[in-house]
């Protein structure tokens, strides 16, 4: 049973600003409708900017789904927040993302962790998460 980190180090070509506004505010435009309740309906995924804020996903039929609660709110710094999306609600993981400036620009690392002996089955479906940040590279250009 695997319970390390899922781990990625990122470099980006824009401020630590720009790189958490875009993860953030702006994680809607880039996260995959596939990776969601239903791909058909889904209209935003949001982040309330605060601590305990929810991450939600929202659809057409007027259905929400949380997703966690945010843990750490620093901008420019770092956001973390809890995770259930495809896993056990009461045993939920933890996504962080820490923004510091580099020589290029950005260096983001993203970890997703909180895998125990509860939670580790679910682990194994996290395997796009390069998928999921490409794209969010993508959107900080």
């Amino acid at each position: 049973m695997d319970t390390s980190p899922i781990v990625h180090e990122l470099t980006l070509t824009c401020t630590p600003d720009h790189a958490f506004e875009v993860f953030t505010s702006r994680i809607g435009e880039w996260w995959d409708p596939q990776y969601s309740g239903n791909p058909e309906t889904l209209t935003s995924v949001t982040i309330d900017p605060r601590m305990r804020g929810q991450i939600t996903e929202r659809h057409s039929d007027g259905s929400e789904h949380d997703w966690g609660e945010v843990i750490a709110w620093d901008p420019p710094a770092k956001v973390a927040f809890s995770f259930t999306l495809a896993q056990d609600r009461t045993v939920p993981s933890v996504v962080r993302a820490t923004f510091v400036p580099s020589d290029e620009g950005t260096r983001m690392t993203f970890e997703h962790d909180g895998w125990n002996e509860l939670n580790a089955e679910a682990r194994g479906k996290f395997n796009e998460w390069p998928h999921l940040l490409e794209r969010f590279v993508e959107a900080t250009r």
